[in-house]
């Protein structure tokens, strides 16, 4: 992203989320709408904090199916970039399964482990429990279960 795209979209996010719990009062529908474009247009910049903060609430609060799609993808934009927080929320994506995002235990360890790599405290929890007992394609030890323990 330019340097210039960077600076715009940071100002977008920052706008889009002060005004964010005022734009959620009732009869605030202008306000959310202009919210809402804020967070587009910055997520369609390739902002990093707008494609996990934005791509988190449409995916939990989104009204339609579309909505938790888009928070789904952008979740993993912000994933692909190194963000551990959005590697873990993309290893529960592909651990549930949500449309086209089919279950994938292969992807959901990919992208726990990514986060887990960098220190992301539930994502070293969901990795040593999948080693204790076997579970999204892993076999069981307890060696590698103690490993993402520490």
């Amino acid at each position: 992203m330019l340097p210039s795209s960077q600076f715009l979209a940071s100002i977008e996010f920052s706008l889009a989320d002060s005004f964010y719990k005022l734009a959620c009062k009732p009869g605030m529908r202008l306000f959310r709408h202009l919210t809402r474009g804020l967070m587009h247009h910055a997520a369609k910049l390739g902002h990093q904090r707008t494609l996990l903060v934005f791509g988190q609430r449409l995916l939990q609060e989104g009204g339609t199916q579309r909505d938790k799609i888009l928070g789904a993808e952008y979740l993993l934009q912000a994933a692909q970039q190194g963000n551990p927080e959005a590697q873990w929320l993309a290893g529960g994506i592909y651990e549930k399964g949500l449309a086209p995002f089919v279950v994938s235990d292969p992807n959901a360890v990919t992208w726990y482990a990514r986060a887990a790599e960098q220190g992301h405290v539930q994502a070293c929890k969901r990795l040593a429990q999948a080693y204790r007992v076997g579970e999204l394609g892993l076999s069981a030890s307890e060696d590698k279960a103690r490993f993402w323990e520490q």
